[in-house]
């Protein structure tokens, strides 16, 4: 790390020196008298257009119990569908994907990340 910090600080001394010998060149432009009051006068003279921007209204905001109001169904359905998938009751109307091998964790605990299907495939490719 301090190696890192040894060769920025190298290239930021040569940055330094790069520059310093780019402005020892440049020469101080100079400003001519009365430009300031000519710039001023220029844009006074200049119509002067606002850009306003309109801003759509914003909608009230709804009262805390509008938003309570609309996530307790939410959160009842939710809660529900936790409590009937544990019992088991309702597996007949659910597709057999989703009861069948998933459910029931028919896979071999060691292969729960898909090694053992990453490493079949590394074997395949070798031969």
């Amino acid at each position: 790390m301090e190696q890192g910090k040894d060769i920025r600080s190298a290239d930021e001394a040569r940055e330094d020196r790069e520059f310093a010998a780019v402005l020892a060149r440049s020469s101080q432009a100079e400003v001519p008298a009365g430009a300031m009051s000519r710039l001023m006068e220029r844009i006074a003279a200049e119509p002067q257009e606002s850009k306003v921007l309109a801003f759509p209204p914003q909608r009230p905001r709804r009262p805390i119990l509008f938003r309570l109001a609309t996530a307790l169904p939410l959160a009842a359905s939710l809660a529900l569908g936790v409590y009937l998938g544990a019992r088991g009751s309702l597996d007949f109307l659910l597709p057999s994907i989703v009861t069948g091998g998933v459910a029931l964790n028919d896979e071999s605990p060691d292969d729960l990340g898909g090694i053992g299907e990453a490493d079949a495939y590394a074997e395949e490719s070798l031969t």
